[in-house]
């Protein structure tokens, strides 16, 4: 394609300012069917927070677009396939692999022949598959009647496609709009399309996979290597129970005006965020970090909190253990200042001073035993208090004595691990019935909560959940939660509200992951690796 400048802003050529990207359109006459092609050029610039919609905010969302920018339905679509033609070219290749385009009779059956044509101009080698059905979607008739030279396989759920091994799969059946899980008849040909060492696409959703509601784990459901999604990341592509290996969000210009509870953050959202210390600042002035917890044989989990507070950029840091774990602290973070209970093994005590510190950080590695829960109420029961971090062995305590949330200063930050988790909301069925029993929960409590994995997503007191972008199965590795209690303690210390220190704790922690999955991969990745790239997480994110 050739780009040029726009003369003037007419019909023809103009620029369109939508939010987070500026679009430049420039009509020019092809060589196939009797139309007109857009070309269409997306330049993304920093983003306000991806908001997560509903299938039905996204339809709203399509519509606003063609009133407000005065393009038809077609339009649109060629503005999707553009996208996804330039993503293609850079992730794979156009001219060096063979594709084969599955379409359905709807619009992401259309964007799919779109793609197939673009592909097909290009040079590159593609055959399109169009699933037989009584009607089409008006745009898929147009992009049928432009595929010009191109020839469509009719295909229908008794046809046995023979895809060579060697092709690039691009799933384009069915996307967001998919209001009903797929028959049993779809069984076999999800089989021969999710063959072992395929390469597979998906165009906006896994075909077959609802976007905003369950889908049953044995639903015959497209398994691709990743998700090319449109605008907005989908809510069913962040849930464990659907396993979407990757995706990326492509943006495509739409008009979005909608108040969205759950949103997804990237490093570019929290940048602004971060503070950078004063040149006349001292270790006084950048806060006063606590972690009280530990135990005999458990004091490594404090050590490695107390070395993620000092890296996440506290400027002291203090720690409370068990006699036990006095040498092995002083020893291992020279830079923190030590405490200890009476007791050799355990806790049985916390600080009497509870605000001469700026944040607190409990629960790792502490144990449950009588004297520990005790002294643990004792203290919650205290006034006033400063900003809290509750982890591991604190949640399992308050999760026995469940009478006793109503000692939680509002906003106290909860960090469970799955186990703990559940017994914190009891047991689910579903991961949407996961997140709307932590919903009901922070708003109850009050509290903010951390469903620590992939996409870990942080629950706000007022209901709504911000999806994390960052992290990897190498984090996956005991002592990673110790660390992220740390960083979040830290980020309270310094001053951070409670909302954005636990949102930006669990960004940084991804993110420090991701450096050393990077370095090292995931197999020998341990907790220590991503404690040691946090330094290189924040010149990052900086």
């Amino acid at each position: 394609m050739i780009r040029k400048k726009a003369k003037s802003r007419t019909v023809a050529s103009q620029y369109l300012y939508a939010r987070n990207k500026v679009i430049f359109f420039d009509r020019k006459k092809k060589p196939f069917g009797n139309g007109w092609l857009f070309c269409i050029f997306v330049f993304p610039i920093p983003a306000a927070l991806v908001n997560i919609l509903t299938s039905e905010q996204l339809k709203e969302a399509d519509a606003q677009t063609l009133a407000v920018q005065h393009i038809n339905s077609w339009q649109l679509m060629e503005r999707a396939a553009t996208a996804l033609f330039d993503r293609l070219k850079t992730d794979v290749g156009i001219h060096t692999n063979r594709f084969v385009l599955l379409c359905g009779p709807g619009n992401n059956g259309g964007d799919g022949l779109a793609l197939a044509r673009m592909i097909h101009t290009s040079g590159g080698e593609v055959t399109v598959y169009l699933l037989e059905a009584p009607t089409y979607s008006p745009d898929n008739v147009r992009n049928q009647q432009m595929l010009g030279d191109l020839p469509v396989i009719f295909f229908n759920l008794h046809f046995r496609p023979d895809f060579a091994e060697e092709t690039i799969l691009i799933d384009a059946l069915y996307g967001y709009g998919l209001n009903r899980i797929l028959g049993p008849e779809w069984i076999p040909m999800m089989k021969r399309i999710n063959a072992p060492g395929r390469r597979i696409f998906s165009v906006d959703m896994p075909s077959g996979l609802l976007a905003d509601a369950h889908t049953p784990p044995d639903a015959p459901v497209v398994i691709p290597e990743k998700v090319y999604t449109f605008h907005s990341v989908k809510k069913a592509l962040l849930l464990p129970e659907n396993a979407v290996e990757d995706f990326c969000i492509l943006p495509i210009g739409l008009e979005d005006s909608f108040f969205s509870s759950e949103t997804y953050l990237t490093s570019t959202d929290v940048r602004a965020w971060i503070r950078k210390p004063a040149r006349f600042s001292h270790k006084g002035r950048l806060g006063h970090a606590l972690l009280a917890g530990g135990g005999y044989g458990k004091t490594g989990a404090v050590i490695l909190g107390a070395r993620a507070a000092l890296k996440a950029g506290c400027g002291l840091v203090s720690c409370f253990v068990p006699s036990c774990g006095y040498l092995p602290l002083q020893t291992a973070v020279p830079e923190a200042m030590v405490m200890t209970s009476a007791a050799h093994d355990f806790l049985d005590s916390f600080p009497e001073n509870p605000n001469a510190f700026s944040a607190i950080g409990i629960g790792t590695g502490m144990g449950t035993a009588g004297s520990t829960v005790r002294a643990f109420f004792r203290f919650l029961s205290s006034r006033p208090l400063p900003p809290l971090v509750l982890d591991a062995d604190a949640l399992n305590i308050l999760a026995m004595h469940p009478g006793e949330w109503h000692l939680l200063p509002e906003k106290t930050i909860l960090t469970p691990h799955p186990k703990e988790l559940e017994r914190l909301l009891g047991s689910w069925v579903t991961d949407f019935e996961k997140l709307e029993r932590a919903r009901h929960f922070c708003l109850q409590h009050k509290v903010i909560l951390v469903i620590k994995g992939a996409y870990s997503a942080v629950l706000f007191p007022d209901g709504s959940i911000s999806y994390n972008s960052t992290g990897n199965p190498g984090m996956a590795k005991g002592g990673s939660g110790d660390i992220l209690t740390g960083i979040i303690t830290s980020l309270l210390a310094q001053g951070y509200s409670p909302e954005r220190a636990t949102a930006l704790a669990v960004l940084l922690h991804g993110l420090a992951g991701d450096l050393a999955w990077q370095r090292l991969g995931p197999q020998g990745m341990t907790a220590v690796d991503t404690l040691d790239n946090l330094p290189a997480a924040w010149q990052k994110l900086s």
